[in-house]
């Protein structure tokens, strides 16, 4: 009985371990974003944003420092999430899934943002 415990919880281990490192489908990422809000943490710059995408494909961006909000685009393409900037220009990522509702938005094979605090509705600051 206690092998069969252990096999099962490290079955379980692996199955978490493994849905932990796995990247969003476009269906994923759409029902992740669509009408929420949601923290972001710009890992280059090292600063902290608030965001919303609506259904209509408008992406908020609130610049605390600023006290302003920037209207962009988002839209996917395959499973990859875009976003517009007036001054970068586009820019899509790949959203992997880590643990407990934190997602890692990779650009070109780096971890270029942190997206977390996913919640229904648009924030009234944003």
């Amino acid at each position: 009985m206690k092998k069969i415990a252990l096999m099962a919880l490290s079955s379980f281990i692996l199955f978490n371990t493994a849905l932990a490192d796995e990247f969003l489908t476009e269906a994923e990422i759409k029902t992740l974003f669509t009408n929420n809000s949601f923290d972001v943490r710009n890992e280059a710059k090292g600063k902290d944003l608030k965001g919303y995408d609506d259904a209509d494909g408008g992406h908020f961006i609130y610049v605390p420092w600023k006290d302003k909000t920037f209207k962009r685009k988002w839209w996917t393409d395959g499973a990859t999430h875009c976003t517009s900037h007036r001054k970068r220009g586009d820019s899509c990522k790949k959203m992997k899934k880590m643990d407990d509702g934190v997602y890692h938005g990779i650009t070109d094979g780096e971890h270029s943002h942190t997206l977390s605090n996913f919640r229904p509705g648009r924030d009234s600051d944003i």
